[in-house]
């Protein structure tokens, strides 16, 4: 007699905080008890009145710093939106290409982050083609695999616990070798154009068959065009160049991610992603329809036609980009981006994310991209402490229903040290969602409904990416934007 195999969860995941007194973070704590310090000395000296209106001036600076909403605290707001409303005064929110415009050459150049980036194409130890994107200022390198999600339908349940078993082994690989900065898996889902299928048939039709043979595939072809959504993976893994060849010279860092882009893709095999490395010109094409969803069906052609698409790189971006405080307007059509606020309070089976991955006629060109940022071995190792010691701390100085919740995090952080002895890896995560609607037709506040709705049926809490969704746009995209790499907040202004 079988057992019914019993489905495993995951759960545990913890935001990286510094613990100090009542909630604050560790360096807000001790801006207060600076302050106080100060002021108290101040008023030993200088009398009674002055250490009150010390106090309340210091209260009036320190408040924003311990006010946070949707997880930013009021400086991290504050400064994002003095920031964009610089940025729009300067007429920075604005970008225009072409031959009428400033961009040398004349070029479709790619805007904002992606702007000095550059695309080289190498050759892998299997004799594969790849593109690689070189981003130069930050010394990073990513190359993209097509990926081909085989689904769960057919698998049963031990199956499937293999092939997650198997990922987590692939990002703890990509944190033992140290020089991966980011490995980012998209899901994208586009309108049906049936291109694919008709140029499949177009170049397996014999010229001398029987016309009425032919007639039958073509119109076999054409009828199964049902104006449909359909899903599409890939895979951007990103690359720190570690020498100073490297650094120098983009194809140096192509030969030494050739030499190891074939175990990659076996090791998503094995996680039941079989995935192949995109050339640079089919990386060139994605972005580029991207950009204008309208070219959607003059890209699939060239791609499926021995034609080819013609996109370079340097007129892979939009003719025309506007960035508003909630919105991307880009070539006759609308995105916007909403980010990852807080992972799934509760531990989860491995569809959790179902609802939000699954092709949806009501949001015909979606777009979700999981963000890993492996940890090296060595960083692991230390991080896993000081978040246990951050726990520790939590827990001492919550009250009440915070209580409760400090003594789950001290569970998960204890639990992560003991993993880690074990030799797994430490991983940080985020996921952004991205929806792109024809100008015309664009409603944003009926999307906004749909994707949070999603989003908690999948037990994530998100938010909109407010005064950056340009930059968010490309992150999602999975070509080399690593959102941390480019932020211009510090640190201790976080909530």
């Amino acid at each position: 007699m079988s057992e019914t195999p019993a489905f495993l969860t995951y759960g545990g995941w913890r935001k990286p905080r510094s613990a100090g007194v009542w909630g604050a973070t560790f360096g807000t704590t001790m801006v207060v008890l600076a302050a106080f310090v100060f002021w108290f000395l101040a008023g030993l000296i200088f009398g009674f009145l002055v250490t009150v209106a010390g106090g309340l001036l210091s209260a009036i600076v320190i408040a924003p710093l311990l006010v946070v909403h949707d997880g930013r605290s009021g400086y991290e707001r504050l400064l994002m939106r003095w920031q964009f409303w610089r940025a729009s005064r300067r007429g920075e929110h604005v970008y225009s290409s072409g031959p009428f415009s400033r961009i040398p050459g004349g070029r479709y150049r790619l805007p904002g982050v992606l702007a000095d980036t550059e695309l080289v194409e190498g050759v892998d130890d299997q004799n594969r083609r790849f593109g690689m994107i070189h981003m130069p200022d930050k010394h990073l390198s990513t190359i993209v695999l097509e990926a081909f999600p085989q689904g769960a339908e057919a698998f049963d349940q031990a199956t499937i616990d293999n092939a997650v078993g198997q990922w987590a082994r692939l990002l703890s690989a990509a944190g033992s070798d140290g020089d991966i900065a980011a490995l980012v898996a998209v899901v994208e889902t586009l309108p049906e154009t049936g291109i694919e299928l008709y140029e499949t048939v177009a170049a397996n039709v014999r010229v001398d068959a029987p016309q009425l043979a032919r007639d039958s595939m073509y119109e076999l072809a054409t009828g199964l065009i049902s104006g449909g959504v359909r899903l599409t993976a890939r895979i951007a893994v990103t690359f720190v160049a570690q020498t100073e060849e490297r650094r120098a010279d983009p194809l140096e860092q192509a030969v030494e991610i050739g030499r190891r882009l074939g175990g990659l893709t076996g090791m998503a095999a094995r996680a039941g992603v079989p995935c192949t490395p995109m050339p640079a010109e089919d990386i060139a094409a994605f972005v580029r329809r991207s950009y204008e969803p309208g070219a959607l069906g003059d890209i699939e052609t060239g791609l499926y036609s021995e034609a080819g698409t013609g996109v370079a790189w340097a007129d892979a971006g939009p003719r025309t980009q506007i960035e508003e405080r909630d919105r991307l307007l880009h070539d006759g059509a609308v995105s916007v981006t909403w980010e990852m606020r807080e992972a799934p309070k509760d531990a989860v089976t491995e569809d959790v994310l179902y609802q939000l991955l699954q092709p949806d006629s009501r949001l015909p060109i979606k777009r979700v991209a999981l963000i890993y940022r492996p940890h090296s071995a060595g960083d692991a190792a230390e991080l896993v402490d000081k978040d246990y010691k951050d726990a520790l701390t939590a827990r001492s100085s919550a009250r009440g229903i915070a209580s409760a919740q400090a003594e789950l995090d001290v569970a998960s952080t204890e639990q992560a040290r003991i993993e880690k002895a074990r030799g797994h890896g430490l991983t940080r995560f985020g996921i952004l969602i991205t929806v792109t609607q024809p100008h015309e037709d664009a409603d944003v506040p009926r999307v906004d409904e749909i994707v949070r709705d999603l989003s908690k049926q999948c037990s994530l809490a998100v938010r909109r990416s407010f005064c950056w969704q340009a930059p968010a746009f490309a992150a999602s995209l999975g070509v080399g934007v690593i959102p941390p790499e480019h932020s211009t907040i510090p640190k201790f202004l976080a909530g």
